[in-house]
């Protein structure tokens, strides 16, 4: 009796703009299996934020470089110029990212109208939060008979969702055609999915297990984090008041960053205690000379965030390519 395949998962945190060190990491692996290809080695891509942008890209088979390339090219153009009154509005406006956004996902479709996530070529995972009726969600390919809503919504609309973080970008609001319908429906008010699962690790590992059925000694998971900043400087103590955690949306980094690691923990655990499941975390700590914002802008310091992925890449790369594409 043939053995069954290992079902392998990738998983990409969120981190604004540090979407740099995935996406820098997931294109120097595509230079040994192909532009393009990352798509055809996992079962399911989940990505929260600029993870679920990098996740929903991979799906269509956008080469990494390419997404590397939008976050370098436009950091600026992503967050613009501040807004003045942050305590009406949010930071950034989020026309500019939602423009770039349906520009790419388009380029690499083959039909005229803009890609859904419905014409995903693998499993898809995409955490969202609801503020309409204060829930959470993950919007998720039809890969089950009783998935049947979130295939309609486009591409666009489903990372603009994942990657509206409070006070940065306002709540994503939209409205679409379901496929081959003239029916519209509402896509309102819908929030960064890092606001519960900046790291969506687990929420793929329950996917695996509960609907697809996969015992954890069978799954293959590759999770790429986006850099961790130290909050704990001593020198800093008497500054940590309230405008102290507002100020740069230190409050919201905080919050994102200890879920991540909390989800990180937990899985080293499972990993502890079974040694057939596969577990690969990819992430860097930042230190007092290297710091990199969620909105960075400096490109020299964006650079320097790519040469980091490039020395983990070396680090890991011979038993990541050996675990998850081991038949390249």
């Amino acid at each position: 009796m043939q053995d069954k395949p290992r079902l392998k998962i990738l998983s990409i945190d969120g981190g604004g703009i540090k979407g740099v060190f995935p996406a820098k990491f997931l294109a120097l692996l595509e230079e040994e299996i192909g532009e393009g290809q990352i798509h055809k080695h996992f079962d399911i891509i989940t990505g929260t934020s600029t993870g679920g942008i990098i996740a929903l890209a991979l799906s269509l088979g956008i080469p990494a470089k390419k997404i590397l390339e939008l976050y370098k090219d436009n950091a600026h153009t992503i967050f613009g110029k501040k807004r003045c009154n942050i305590f009406r509005r949010a930071f950034y406006s989020n026309k500019p990212l939602e423009a770039l956004l349906k520009d790419i996902f388009k380029e690499y479709h083959n039909k005229d109208e803009h890609p859904r996530i419905d014409d995903a070529k693998t499993k898809l995972l995409i955490p969202i939060y609801s503020l309409t009726d204060g829930s959470t969600q993950v919007l998720k390919t039809p890969h089950a008979s009783d998935l049947i809503l979130d295939k309609h919504i486009p591409m666009y609309m489903a990372a603009m969702a994942t990657s509206a973080a409070p006070t940065f970008f306002n709540p994503y609001s939209n409205n679409f055609k379901k496929i081959d319908s003239t029916t519209v429906e509402s896509f309102t008010n819908k929030v960064d999915g890092g606001v519960y699962a900046n790291n969506p690790s687990m929420i793929a590992l329950i996917e695996a297990q509960t609907r697809l059925e996969r015992e954890l000694s069978e799954i293959d998971l590759l999770s790429l984090g986006t850099g961790q900043k130290i909050f704990s400087n001593a020198k800093k103590k008497k500054r940590w008041q309230v405008f102290y955690w507002i100020w740069k949306k230190r409050i919201i980094e905080l919050f994102m960053q200890s879920q991540s690691q909390i989800v990180h923990n937990s899985i080293s655990v499972l990993n502890n205690f079974n040694n057939d499941f596969n577990y690969h975390r990819i992430d860097l700590e930042f230190d007092e000379n290297f710091k990199v914002a969620m909105d960075e802008k400096n490109a020299n310091k964006l650079e320097a965030l790519a040469e980091r992925a490039t020395r983990e890449y070396q680090k890991n790369c011979k038993d990541v390519l050996d675990t998850y594409f081991g038949n390249r």
